[in-house]
Protein backbone atom coordinates (compact mmCIF):
# COMPACT_ATOMS: atom_id res chain seq x y z
CA UNK A 1 0.00 0.00 0.00
CA UNK A 2 1.31 3.44 -0.89
CA UNK A 3 2.35 5.62 2.02
CA UNK A 4 0.69 9.03 2.30
CA UNK A 5 3.19 11.66 3.41
CA UNK A 6 2.09 14.69 5.47
CA UNK A 7 3.66 17.14 3.05
CA UNK A 8 2.68 20.53 1.68
CA UNK A 9 2.79 21.06 -2.05
CA UNK A 10 6.49 20.99 -2.87
CA UNK A 11 8.35 22.67 -5.69
CA UNK A 12 11.88 21.33 -5.30
CA UNK A 13 12.97 23.56 -8.17
CA UNK A 14 12.78 26.65 -5.94
CA UNK A 15 15.05 25.01 -3.38
CA UNK A 16 17.56 23.79 -5.94
CA UNK A 17 17.69 27.22 -7.58
CA UNK A 18 18.61 28.72 -4.20
CA UNK A 19 21.30 26.17 -3.49
CA UNK A 20 22.84 26.23 -6.97
CA UNK A 21 25.84 28.46 -6.03
CA UNK A 22 26.85 25.93 -3.36
CA UNK A 23 26.12 22.77 -5.30
CA UNK A 24 29.45 22.01 -6.94
CA UNK A 25 31.33 22.48 -3.67
CA UNK A 26 29.09 19.95 -1.96
CA UNK A 27 26.85 17.34 -3.61
CA UNK A 28 28.30 17.74 -7.09
CA UNK A 29 31.80 16.93 -5.90
CA UNK A 30 30.72 14.24 -3.43
CA UNK A 31 28.91 12.05 -5.97
CA UNK A 32 30.83 12.70 -9.19
CA UNK A 33 33.38 9.88 -8.85
CA UNK A 34 30.64 7.46 -7.91
CA UNK A 35 28.61 8.33 -11.01
CA UNK A 36 31.66 7.73 -13.22
CA UNK A 37 32.40 4.41 -11.53
CA UNK A 38 28.81 3.21 -11.90
CA UNK A 39 28.82 4.04 -15.60
CA UNK A 40 32.15 2.28 -16.19
CA UNK A 41 31.08 -0.86 -14.34
CA UNK A 42 27.48 -1.10 -15.53
CA UNK A 43 27.09 0.60 -18.91
CA UNK A 44 30.36 1.18 -20.73
CA UNK A 45 30.50 -2.31 -22.26
CA UNK A 46 26.77 -2.27 -23.14
CA UNK A 47 26.58 0.85 -25.33
CA UNK A 48 28.24 1.91 -28.56
CA UNK A 49 31.19 4.29 -28.45
CA UNK A 50 29.02 7.03 -29.94
CA UNK A 51 25.82 6.15 -28.06
CA UNK A 52 23.23 8.81 -27.28
CA UNK A 53 23.01 9.24 -23.50
CA UNK A 54 20.48 11.31 -21.57
CA UNK A 55 21.73 12.45 -18.17
CA UNK A 56 18.56 12.98 -16.13
CA UNK A 57 18.85 15.38 -13.17
CA UNK A 58 22.15 16.46 -14.67
CA UNK A 59 22.79 19.26 -12.18
CA UNK A 60 25.63 21.56 -13.19
CA UNK A 61 26.84 19.21 -15.90
CA UNK A 62 30.00 17.63 -14.50
CA UNK A 63 28.95 14.08 -15.31
CA UNK A 64 27.60 15.13 -18.70
CA UNK A 65 30.97 16.74 -19.38
CA UNK A 66 32.71 13.49 -18.45
CA UNK A 67 30.46 11.54 -20.83
CA UNK A 68 31.04 14.07 -23.62
CA UNK A 69 34.81 13.77 -23.18
CA UNK A 70 34.48 10.02 -23.80
CA UNK A 71 32.91 10.65 -27.22
CA UNK A 72 29.34 9.89 -26.21
CA UNK A 73 26.51 12.07 -27.53
CA UNK A 74 25.07 13.68 -24.43
CA UNK A 75 21.81 15.45 -23.59
CA UNK A 76 20.92 16.80 -20.15
CA UNK A 77 17.67 17.41 -18.26
CA UNK A 78 17.28 19.23 -14.95
CA UNK A 79 14.55 21.33 -13.35
CA UNK A 80 16.85 24.14 -12.15
CA UNK A 81 17.67 27.01 -14.51
CA UNK A 82 20.79 28.08 -12.54
CA UNK A 83 22.14 24.51 -12.65
CA UNK A 84 21.57 24.38 -16.38
CA UNK A 85 23.28 27.74 -16.89
CA UNK A 86 26.43 26.23 -15.35
CA UNK A 87 26.07 23.08 -17.44
CA UNK A 88 25.70 25.07 -20.68
CA UNK A 89 28.78 27.13 -19.84
CA UNK A 90 30.79 23.90 -19.63
CA UNK A 91 29.22 22.30 -22.70
CA UNK A 92 27.87 24.99 -25.06
CA UNK A 93 27.35 22.50 -27.90
CA UNK A 94 25.24 20.10 -25.81
CA UNK A 95 21.45 20.29 -25.54
CA UNK A 96 20.19 20.89 -22.00
CA UNK A 97 16.50 21.08 -21.16
CA UNK A 98 14.73 22.50 -18.12
CA UNK A 99 12.08 19.99 -17.10
CA UNK A 100 10.89 17.75 -14.26
CA UNK A 101 12.17 14.17 -14.19
CA UNK A 102 8.63 12.80 -14.18
CA UNK A 103 7.20 14.80 -17.07
CA UNK A 104 9.93 15.79 -19.56
CA UNK A 105 9.10 15.38 -23.26
CA UNK A 106 11.98 15.54 -25.75
CA UNK A 107 10.53 13.77 -28.83
CA UNK A 108 13.74 11.72 -28.97
CA UNK A 109 14.90 8.28 -27.88
CA UNK A 110 18.23 7.41 -26.31
CA UNK A 111 20.49 4.37 -26.07
CA UNK A 112 20.79 4.87 -22.32
CA UNK A 113 19.55 7.18 -19.59
CA UNK A 114 21.40 7.81 -16.35
CA UNK A 115 20.10 9.38 -13.13
CA UNK A 116 22.48 9.65 -10.18
CA UNK A 117 23.01 11.55 -6.91
CA UNK A 118 20.00 9.66 -5.38
CA UNK A 119 17.71 11.92 -7.40
CA UNK A 120 15.14 9.12 -7.72
CA UNK A 121 14.55 9.36 -3.95
CA UNK A 122 12.89 12.72 -4.58
CA UNK A 123 9.91 10.80 -6.02
CA UNK A 124 7.98 11.02 -2.76
CA UNK A 125 5.13 8.66 -3.63
CA UNK A 126 4.70 5.48 -5.62
CA UNK A 127 2.69 7.51 -8.15
CA UNK A 128 5.51 10.00 -8.69
CA UNK A 129 8.08 7.20 -9.01
CA UNK A 130 5.79 5.54 -11.53
CA UNK A 131 5.64 8.77 -13.54
CA UNK A 132 9.45 9.00 -13.64
CA UNK A 133 9.88 5.41 -14.80
CA UNK A 134 7.19 5.65 -17.48
CA UNK A 135 8.68 8.92 -18.77
CA UNK A 136 12.16 7.38 -18.89
CA UNK A 137 10.75 4.31 -20.66
CA UNK A 138 9.17 6.50 -23.35
CA UNK A 139 12.57 8.06 -24.10
CA UNK A 140 14.56 4.83 -24.49
CA UNK A 141 15.19 3.07 -27.79
CA UNK A 142 14.49 -0.68 -28.00
CA UNK A 143 17.18 -2.41 -25.97
CA UNK A 144 18.03 0.85 -24.20
CA UNK A 145 19.27 0.96 -20.61
CA UNK A 146 18.33 2.94 -17.52
CA UNK A 147 21.03 3.20 -14.84
CA UNK A 148 20.30 4.94 -11.54
CA UNK A 149 21.20 4.91 -7.87
CA UNK A 150 18.74 4.89 -4.98
CA UNK A 151 18.88 4.83 -1.19
CA UNK A 152 17.00 2.34 0.98
CA UNK A 153 15.92 3.12 4.53
CA UNK A 154 19.07 1.62 6.01
CA UNK A 155 21.11 4.28 4.26
CA UNK A 156 19.09 7.14 5.74
CA UNK A 157 19.22 5.59 9.20
CA UNK A 158 23.00 5.32 9.09
CA UNK A 159 24.13 8.59 7.53
CA UNK A 160 21.37 11.17 7.22
CA UNK A 161 21.37 12.62 10.76
CA UNK A 162 24.05 15.29 10.39
CA UNK A 163 24.91 18.98 10.06
CA UNK A 164 27.03 20.71 7.45
CA UNK A 165 28.01 24.19 6.26
CA UNK A 166 29.02 25.06 2.70
CA UNK A 167 30.58 28.45 1.90
CA UNK A 168 30.59 30.42 -1.36
CA UNK A 169 31.56 34.06 -2.04
CA UNK A 170 30.91 35.40 1.46
CA UNK A 171 27.70 33.44 2.00
CA UNK A 172 27.26 30.14 3.73
CA UNK A 173 24.57 27.51 3.51
CA UNK A 174 23.70 25.67 6.73
CA UNK A 175 22.38 22.17 6.14
CA UNK A 176 20.48 20.16 8.75
CA UNK A 177 19.71 16.57 7.77
CA UNK A 178 16.99 14.62 9.60
CA UNK A 179 15.22 11.30 9.03
CA UNK A 180 11.73 10.59 10.39
CA UNK A 181 11.38 6.83 10.81
CA UNK A 182 7.62 6.98 11.35
CA UNK A 183 6.87 9.04 8.26
CA UNK A 184 9.79 7.41 6.40
CA UNK A 185 10.81 10.83 5.21
CA UNK A 186 14.25 12.39 4.92
CA UNK A 187 14.58 16.17 5.06
CA UNK A 188 17.40 18.60 4.43
CA UNK A 189 16.62 21.97 5.99
CA UNK A 190 18.80 24.72 4.56
CA UNK A 191 19.40 28.33 5.52
CA UNK A 192 21.56 30.67 3.44
CA UNK A 193 23.18 33.50 5.41
CA UNK A 194 25.58 36.36 4.77
CA UNK A 195 27.96 37.56 7.52
CA UNK A 196 25.97 35.96 10.32
CA UNK A 197 22.77 37.80 9.45
CA UNK A 198 19.24 36.45 9.50
CA UNK A 199 18.69 33.87 6.74
CA UNK A 200 18.35 35.32 3.27
CA UNK A 201 16.64 32.14 2.12
CA UNK A 202 15.28 29.10 3.97
CA UNK A 203 13.90 25.96 2.40
CA UNK A 204 13.54 22.20 2.85
CA UNK A 205 14.40 19.38 0.48
CA UNK A 206 12.61 16.05 0.83
CA UNK A 207 13.52 12.47 -0.05
CA UNK A 208 12.14 9.09 0.86
CA UNK A 209 13.68 5.61 1.04
CA UNK A 210 12.67 3.24 -1.72
CA UNK A 211 12.66 -0.53 -1.15
CA UNK A 212 14.09 -3.06 -3.60
CA UNK A 213 10.71 -4.69 -4.02
CA UNK A 214 9.10 -1.39 -4.97
CA UNK A 215 11.86 -0.72 -7.48
CA UNK A 216 11.43 -4.13 -9.08
CA UNK A 217 7.64 -3.88 -9.20
CA UNK A 218 7.51 -0.36 -10.62
CA UNK A 219 10.18 -1.11 -13.22
CA UNK A 220 8.17 -4.15 -14.32
CA UNK A 221 4.97 -2.11 -14.51
CA UNK A 222 6.76 0.49 -16.64
CA UNK A 223 7.90 -2.15 -19.12
CA UNK A 224 11.50 -2.69 -18.00
CA UNK A 225 13.52 -5.84 -17.53
CA UNK A 226 15.75 -5.65 -14.44
CA UNK A 227 19.35 -6.58 -15.24
CA UNK A 228 20.80 -6.00 -11.81
CA UNK A 229 20.24 -4.40 -8.42
CA UNK A 230 23.44 -4.36 -6.42
CA UNK A 231 24.77 -2.73 -3.29
CA UNK A 232 27.17 0.20 -3.67
CA UNK A 233 29.61 0.27 -0.76
CA UNK A 234 32.32 2.62 -2.01
CA UNK A 235 30.59 5.90 -1.14
CA UNK A 236 28.29 7.35 1.50
CA UNK A 237 26.21 5.62 2.69
CA UNK A 238 28.33 2.47 3.03
CA UNK A 239 25.17 0.41 3.39
CA UNK A 240 21.71 0.98 2.02
CA UNK A 241 22.64 2.47 -1.37
CA UNK A 242 21.83 0.56 -4.55
CA UNK A 243 22.81 0.74 -8.21
CA UNK A 244 19.99 -0.35 -10.51
CA UNK A 245 20.37 -1.30 -14.16
CA UNK A 246 17.20 -1.96 -16.18
CA UNK A 247 16.57 -2.24 -19.90
CA UNK A 248 13.86 -2.14 -22.48
CA UNK A 249 13.22 -5.32 -24.44
CA UNK A 250 14.49 -5.37 -28.04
Amino acid sequence: METTYPLPDIDHRIAWDAIAPFYERHWGTAFFDSACDLFLVSLQSRVREDAQILDLCCGTGDFAQWLDARGLRVTGVDNSAPFLASARAKLPSVDFYEADMGSFRLQRRFDAITCFYNSINQALTAASLRAVLHTVREHLAPGGYFLFDVIEEQGYLEFWESEDVVEHEGRHCELHYRYDRIAQLATCQAAIRENGTEPLVEFTLYQRPIRRQEIREELRRAGFLVDSIRAVRKDVPRRGRLAVLARVAQ
